[in-house]
């Protein structure tokens, strides 16, 4: 479809998994021999709507492995999804989030990875969350994760403005406003002329990452070629790349 680089989103939520050094290479090589870079990982998320209990020390050894995955694979990036809990007071959320990021830095550093703090639908997510953040950790350690359809959602389109400066991956999508639908750009209320130009304002260097749902009524392929088109269409209409 021309697509050059895929985001590991895999076990981001639901029954903890820890990946060994074999299935790296499985996946590294998988990779390879369909011409892919892994970009970069997620993280283990936290919240589970199943129930599951993860306790910050669940998180904290889960997110070490996807850092340690990352690496192997020569991604550069983890994505996060801060606080751990989506229950957690818009007091607590910058303190625990401090608290966690802190305590992941020394394996990050010696992995060469850098973390990548994703806009959320949650309560806790004012801009004085991403500022405190921003504050307390330099950009070689923490950058900032676009999600265009999250930022719908909240009423914070304006963050990839905001957090330009921070930019280090994407998460871009579109929904209508009620819910979190992962559509094609387009298909919603992105503003996407707005997105695409204060993303190369900021002088985003990094992969552009559609972060989609498969239509029932498409076959993938068509989709993935319907997707990369949608794209490079917002990128040509959104002035030089």
């Amino acid at each position: 479809a021309g697509f050059s680089a895929v985001h590991w989103c895999h076990d981001w939520i639901g029954e903890p998994v820890f990946y060994s050094d074999a299935f790296a290479e499985q996946v590294r090589q998988l990779a390879a021999h369909n011409s892919l870079r892994v970009a970069d990982v997620h993280g283990f998320g936290g919240t589970d709507p199943t129930g599951i209990t993860c306790t910050d020390e669940l998180f904290l050894a889960l997110n070490i492995n996807r850092a340690e995955f990352a690496a192997r694979l020569g991604a550069d990036i983890l994505v996060m999804h801060l606080p751990v809990r989506n229950i957690e007071s818009k007091d607590s959320a910058i303190p625990d989030s401090i608290a966690i990021l802190k305590a992941l830095r020394p394996a990050c550093g010696d992995l060469g990875v850098r973390l990548a703090v994703e806009n959320l639908p949650w309560p806790s997510h004012t801009y004085a969350f991403f500022e405190a953040l921003f504050d307390e950790f330099d950009e070689d350690y923490l950058g900032f994760c676009y999600d265009s359809g999250h930022a719908i959602l909240t009423g914070q389109a304006d963050l990839v403005v905001r957090y330009g400066d921070r930019l280090i991956a994407t998460h871009l999508h579109d929904n209508d406003g009620s819910d979190d639908q992962h559509r094609l750009p387009g298909k919603g209320k992105a503003d996407w002329p707005m997105i695409v130009n204060a993303i190369k304002q900021a002088g985003y260097s990094g992969t552009v990452n559609l972060e989609l749902h498969l239509p029932a009524d498409m076959a993938l392929e068509e989709f993935c070629r319907q997707a990369y088109k949608t794209i490079e269409k917002c990128w040509e209409q959104g002035g030089p790349a």
